[in-house]
This record gives structure tokens, sequence and C-alpha cells, in this order.
């Protein structure tokens, strides 16, 4: 088959190596793969024919209607057996690869008082408008949760049946226990954690909708001296490094800002995971932690909180703007310190079936279907 899919910018982090990861796949089984993107790194693989589209703005909004727009027309000038976009604000897909539903986002911020700045506004109204044609138009659409599945369904009049549900994977030979004894004391020594200190690894962006702020006063109130906390993502720290400072834990919080391509090491050098987030389809950090061998204390509405058991693995937070319970749930796991192996060993096997060869097996599936389906129609 002859696939086209189409994102903004394509790199091996968070939800865009999704698509690296299944495309892949699908190269390896002969199929030919066009990604669409204003940019693409270099972890790409050098068999996908990549289309740059032009951007001539930095302006969110301006963006990514400018992008939509040329992705449009450079579409007129192809002919695939099937598209495949994500997210669902570009074009018009056959299917639509969803990882984040904007209207639920949108909905959530309003209703527990998020005061966001008007061209946010705007593009939350904007983007459902968008959303909201391309979910009905697909021909197929994949949520990454079941949880995703449930949103889509609470928004958009869409029949159940087009929608299938597939997790995202996980690579079990990047992320793993064995990173230890390779990585740990170098990054350690990096961001100045001593061996005999307790690191909680935070990783994600945008920090204020994973959650950073509650995280950072939960940690301000336990009262461990040798615990410290890692951030790492692309995000302003100046305003959550202002906040640590104030909690008076600024020497316990130490920030790796920007995108990495060893974030695999990064996990090694943790002890357990933290990520309170507000709002998260699926949440890859969460199995690359969890496939490194490291418990695991994040929300109910994390759509991978659907493959997280409760104690045993970690810990799953009712509500994410509660800093008690946050806090509550941290001394709690840090009071079973002895039990982390045991605890990250049975999260590392649980990753291990979430492999990207039967993600991308899944996908292909649906994508022959809608492909059969559009030749006969035509």
């Amino acid at each position: 088959m002859k696939i086209g899919i189409i994102l903004s910018r394509c790199h091996m982090f968070g939800s865009s190596r999704y698509v690296l990861e299944v495309s892949k796949r699908w190269l390896d089984r002969g199929h030919e793969v066009h990604l669409f993107a204003t940019t693409v790194d270099g972890d790409a693989d050098p068999r996908i024919r990549f289309h740059r589209i032009p951007t001539f703005s930095k302006i969110f909004l301006l963006r990514e209607t400018i992008i939509s727009l040329m992705a449009t027309i450079m579409l007129m000038f192809q002919k695939f057996d099937v598209t495949l976009a994500q997210p669902t604000r570009y074009f018009s897909p056959d299917v639509g690869e969803i990882q984040f539903v904007y209207r639920e986002w949108a909905n959530y911020k309003r209703r527990t008082g998020v005061k966001d700045k008007l061209w946010v506004r705007l593009a939350d109204k904007g983007l459902s408008w968008i959303e909201k044609r391309n979910v009905k138009k697909a021909k197929a659409l994949i949520a990454i949760a079941n949880c995703v599945k449930d949103e889509l369904l609470k928004n958009y009049d869409i029949p159940a049946g087009k929608i299938h549900v597939i997790h995202s994977g996980v690579n079990p030979q990047e992320f793993g226990p064995e990173n230890r004894r390779l990585y740990r004391a170098d990054v350690r020594k990096k961001f100045g954690v001593s061996e005999n200190e307790t690191l909680l690894l935070f990783v994600g962006n945008p920090f204020l909708r994973k959650g950073l702020d509650a995280l950072l006063q939960a940690l301000a109130q336990i009262d461990r001296k040798d615990v410290k906390l890692l951030v790492s993502g692309k995000d302003d720290p100046e305003p959550y490094k202002r906040k640590a400072a104030e909690l008076g834990i600024a020497d316990k919080v130490v920030f790796n800002i920007g995108l990495t391509r060893e974030i695999n090491k990064i996990y090694s050098a943790a002890d357990a995971f933290v990520f309170p987030t507000r709002y998260e389809p699926f949440g890859l950090v969460i199995t690359e932690a969890m496939a490194s061998g490291l418990p695991v204390i994040t929300s109910r509405l994390a759509g991978a909180a659907e493959v997280i058991d409760n104690v045993s693995e970690g810990y799953l937070l009712d509500d994410p703007m509660d800093v008690q319970e946050l806090t509550t749930r941290l001394n709690q796991l840090l009071a079973r310190r002895s039990e982390w192996p045991e605890m990250g060993a049975r999260c590392r096997r649980k990753a291990e079936q979430y492999s990207w060869d039967g993600v991308a097996g899944r996908m292909l599936d649906i994508l022959k279907d809608v492909a059969e389906a559009k030749r006969s129609q035509t």
C-alpha cells in the first residue's frame, strides 16, 4: 500500500514517536510510507519519503492554519491508498489517529477554572470545530485508549463501531532496567544527585497540563531530605523555579529543559516516576517508565492508567489537582522503598505486553480495510 501520513513536527518524542515507530514496521512489510510534516529529525527511518510542509509563522493559530492549508494542497497532487492524520486538526484523513480530544480538554479547563489567554480560547474553539468535521468525515478512527474512545463518543455524534482502540507501544530494548548499569551513575552526576538520594522523575510538557505545579506543592510537604525531583520537558521552567523557591524546595528540584534523544538514560537515573497529569489521552512516558522498571504514580485521567495495577505497580490518583492526595500517595510509595525493585519488575513485565510490532500490525489491518473500501467505491 501507499500510505500518506500528516502531522506537524516529527521527532522520536511523545506522540509523533508513534508515527515513526509504526512507519518503520510498515516499511519492513513492504509498504510505501510518505510523511508530510514541517520538520523530521534524523532518527526517522530513511526509507520514509518526507514531504516538507512550508510554514511562515511561529504564531500558533496562523502556523496551524498554514500547515493545514499547505498539506491539503500538497495532497491534491498525490494519490494514496489510504491517508492518516495525527492529530485530526489537519485536512480530512481517511483514518484519524486520536491522541488528544481538543473539545474534551477545552471543556475540562472550563470546568476547573483554568484561565487561558484569548488566543488559546480561540484556538480551542477553532481546533474543536476542525476536529468535529474530521472525526465525522474519517472512515475509521484509532483511539490510543478506551478513555479517548469514550471522550469521542461523549463529544461527537459518531458510531462507536468507527472507533478502534489500540494502546501506544513501547520499545523494551531501548527502555529497560539494564540501562541503570550503563547510564545511571553518569546521569546522576550530571544533575548533582548522589547515589544515596531518592530521585523522583517527571517527564512531559506542557508542565501545567501534566500537573507539575501540584507535584511541587506535594514535594514541599514531604519531610524527607533525601528526596529530589528531576523535571524533564520542553516548557518554560521559570514560573516553576520561582514556585519551588517560594515553597522552600529549590534545592530539591532539578530541571532538564528541552527535548532529548536520550530520554532512556534519564529514566535510568530515577527511582520512581511521578506524573499527576490533568488530561492525558495515553501518556507514552508512563509505559516508558514502566519498561524502565520504575514504579509509577499517575492520575486516572491518563489513558495509560488502564494498564496499571493500582498499589501493585504504583498508585493512581483520583484527582490530580488534589495536592493532599498526591502527598499521601508519595509518602506511601516512599514508605515502601524496599518493595520498589519488585514493583518495578512487575511494571517491566506489564510494559513488555505492549510492543510496537503489535501496534503496527493492528493499525495496518485497519488501514487495509479502509483502502479496500475506498477501492470498491471507485
